[in-house]
């Protein structure tokens, strides 16, 4: 720890993902009232808009295999509010059994 080896980089980390916005401007009557229910992904209708929200949330997806890519897409769909609204679903299946060599998986 005194030889300042592994100390840490003093750097700033952009993140640019502007291709993921719209070509057009979103009209502001999308981020007005926000409801109770969208409160939870009021981060992402402030940037996409509630027609964008509630395209995901009608979303009907079928995944297969909930192992270590398959977990952490159900928990990104889950943060984003894929298959979360209305008429959205989400099914899942995983064919492996579970042993006691597996558990600590």
């Amino acid at each position: 720890a005194i030889s300042g080896k592994f100390m840490p980089v003093k750097q700033w980390f952009m993140f640019d993902a502007t291709e993921c916005l719209p070509d057009t401007p979103i009209p502001s009557s999308e981020f007005e009232g926000v409801d109770e229910a969208d409160k939870r992904y009021e981060g992402q209708i402030a940037v996409f808009g509630k027609t964008f929200q509630k395209k995901l949330g009608a979303l009907r997806y079928f995944l297969v295999g909930a192992g270590a890519i398959g977990c952490e897409m159900l928990k990104n769909w889950a943060m984003m509010g894929v298959g979360a609204g209305e008429n959205g679903k989400v099914h899942v299946t995983d064919m492996d059994t579970i042993e006691r060599s597996n558990l600590n998986r």
